[in-house]
């Protein structure tokens, strides 16, 4: 074998080893920085169904109770095993809750009396009530916020306020979502 084979022979060893040398190292970290797969939701008292009430809209936006409450369904759903009822007698545990507030501020301006770009801020508290009407958890003062860009159209804009605060909505669901899933 020439020197030129061996030389190229050791720097492919060489390289093969730093490659595992650095998955082991990944390995390592993902295990001490706590990193864990998420385990099943396990709901209070052992229940195994919730059942999602319309929550109170002391808002003047119409129709957002209705997606604070899908967003929460369509996030029990996608990732657990906990059924959600569609009925509350057949239910174990129920969520309710109450939309604060759903407040817009522009936060930046593109002219003397023009908006540029406007923060939309979602506020609901919620609890999980047994049937008898204990509450056995609750959450105050969520909220979740995020910006649109304004646009001339007034209807762009309403609508690009409605996306804002559906995404605030999914967020927030997902919070809800995760206090089940860190050692309830």
């Amino acid at each position: 074998m020439s020197v030129h084979a061996k030389r190229k022979s050791a720097a492919a060893a060489a390289g093969t080893c730093w490659v595992a040398a650095a998955l082991v190292a990944g390995a390592a970290w993902l295990a001490a920085c706590g990193y864990r797969f998420q385990g099943p939701v396990e709901l209070p008292g052992n229940a195994r169904s919730l059942y999602v009430e319309a929550f109170q809209n002391r808002t003047n936006q119409d129709g957002l109770d209705v997606l604070v409450v899908n967003a929460i369904v369509f996030e029990f759903t996608k990732r657990s095993d906990t059924i959600v009822a569609a009925d509350p007698a057949a239910a174990d545990l129920l969520m309710r809750g109450v939309i604060r507030s759903l407040d817009s501020q522009t936060i930046s301006s593109r002219g003397k009396d023009a908006a540029g770009e406007r923060r939309v801020t979602l506020r609901l508290d919620v609890q999980l009530v047994r049937a008898d009407g204990q509450v056995v958890w609750e959450a105050k003062g969520l909220s979740d916020n995020d910006a649109y860009p304004v646009t001339d159209d007034k209807f762009e804009n309403e609508q690009r306020e409605r996306r804002t605060a559906a995404l605030a909505a999914t967020r927030i669901a997902e919070r809800i979502f995760n206090r089940f899933t860190d050692d309830f």
